[in-house]
């Protein structure tokens, strides 16, 4: 029996990928690792070098690798070995454009965002891996509506809450309890997603901290002029290393001047991007700083010239002019 191979990003919807490989394939001969953007060439390198049998079939979900271990992937595939890619960010089109065996969809036909979990819910299902149920159904939607951003627009908030679970819990336990919810969807009529009374309870706890942390943050945020690429936009800045999806958002909501906002996140060294204006394309506009992701959330490093660009140029500006 061929082995299987699942590397994958260790964000909701990197994750989600692995738990529907598990529903279609034998825990005897299907592994996964979840990793972080970071660490994906090393990961796949490691496994080309140490692991691989040479017979594995090996998916790559929600995250893509760069040019010189695309090309020692490509000589497994012209080895004969299934190499499989998908990913839904635009920053893989040029590995598509260059291998048959990598697949980044973006949009679908109907011009609808795509997600890895969407992408490979039905590449399972065209192969006749997977068997679709209608609750099945619903948490590939959640996911790829949190991960799209379409959960603010849809007022979804089911699907925000289930990325907020991912997050509240220890992984381990998120992964089983929605794997068990999972598979119990082929042998019961009741086919809506819900959470547990527990998770529940924990939720909404979580939930008023938020609201509490974004009322703090609002009134921290520095307004400024920044040219990226010799384009000038007005940013909104703060610190923050944590809840930057909500925060983000929520502060351009509440700062209608600003194109988009700009949380800085000391400890982890990166720096999240958040938009709602539809001319904003922050995939785009991050690019020019190293960094990437979808059109209205991003993220990059922060570098020193990140740190100038978003930090030191603006916050002690107003002591400089005193002096």
């Amino acid at each position: 029996m061929t082995k299987i191979k699942l590397i994958s990003h260790n964000d909701l919807d990197g994750v989600s990928p692995a738990l529907l490989g598990r529903l279609a394939f034998s825990d005897d001969n299907f592994d996964y690792s979840t990793v972080s953007i970071g660490r994906i060439n090393d990961t796949v390198t490691h496994f080309i070098e140490e692991e691989n049998d040479g017979d594995t079939a090996l998916y790559i979900t929600d995250i893509s690798v760069n040019e010189e271990v695309a090309e020692k992937l490509n000589e497994l595939v012209k080895k004969g070995q299934q190499i499989t890619l998908i990913d839904h960010h635009i920053s893989a089109l040029p590995l598509a454009e260059k291998y048959d065996w990598v697949h980044v969809i973006a949009e679908d036909e109907n011009g609808k965002k795509t997600a890895a979990t969407s992408l490979f819910y039905d590449y399972l299902v065209r192969n006749n891996m997977l068997q679709k149920t209608a609750l099945l159904d619903e948490y590939v939607e959640l996911v790829r509506l949190f991960d799209t951003w379409d959960w603010f627009h849809e007022n979804n908030l089911k699907a925000k809450r289930l990325n907020h679970l991912y997050y509240l819990i220890p992984h381990e336990e998120f992964k089983e309890t929605i794997l068990e919810t999972l598979r119990e969807s082929y042998h019961t009529e009741n086919q809506e997603f819900t959470f547990t009374d527990k998770h529940e309870i924990l939720l909404e706890a979580e939930e008023k901290k938020i609201e509490k942390y974004i009322y703090d943050k609002q009134k921290q945020i520095i307004k400024e002029r920044v040219e990226i690429d010799k384009t000038a936009y007005n940013a909104g800045i703060v610190f923050a290393d944590t809840y930057q999806s909500e925060l983000g958002n929520a502060l351009c909501l509440e700062n209608e001047d600003i194109d988009f906002s700009v949380m800085v996140d000391m400890g982890r060294q990166k720096i999240g991007f958040r938009a709602v204006k539809d001319e904003i394309n922050l995939a785009e506009i991050v690019g020019h700083l190293g960094g990437g992701g979808h059109p209205k959330a991003s993220g990059c490093k922060l570098t020193a010239e990140t740190f100038a660009l978003f930090v030191t140029d603006h916050l002690f500006k107003d002591e400089e002019k005193s002096e």
